[in-house]
Order: structure tokens, then sequence, then C-alpha cells
């Protein structure tokens, strides 16, 4: 048994005698040529980009000025005297 109800049958009197319906390529797709769906992505783009850098310069001016989770500078010990050791 095939699922397709388009093509006649001869066993189902529903369909006994009916001809498939001759479709053009054109009215067969299913949506338009690639540009709107181009239009979507590049407007989607733009919002990220919109959205995206007043994120960036609103992060970047509350940023600390000195961080914490960058290394502190400790001086190096001062080298010691050469004295002999006392016993």
């Amino acid at each position: 048994m095939t699922s397709r109800t388009d093509l006649p049958d001869t066993t189902d009197r529903r369909t006994r005698g009916m001809r498939p319906e001759t479709v053009t390529p054109t009215e067969a797709r299913q949506g338009f040529r690639g540009r709107p769906v181009l239009i979507v992505l590049l407007a989607g783009i733009v919002l990220a980009m919109l959205v995206w850098i007043p994120a960036e310069w609103w992060g970047n001016a509350i940023a600390p000025e000195n961080p914490s989770n960058q290394p502190v500078q400790e001086q190096a010990p001062s080298p010691a005297e050469n004295t002999p050791a006392r016993p």
C-alpha cells in the first residue's frame, strides 16, 4: 500500500479515474529563492551588533582599574650579607 494519495489507484473508489495534478516547478517550490533568507540573516547580525557594541562599552566603563586576578608584583628579598655563621 502506498502512502501517496495524488496518484490514481484502481482499487480505491475515491481515486479511481483521477489524474495527478501537473504542477510547474515554480508552483512546486516551497518558498521564495534565497533573498528573504539572506535579509533575515543580515538583519539578525545587525541586531546582534546593535546590542553587543553598547554592552561592550558599558562593560569596559564599569570594569575596575586594577582587577584582582592580576598577579601582584612583589619585591625580591635583598641578598644576604656574606657573614660567617657562628657556631
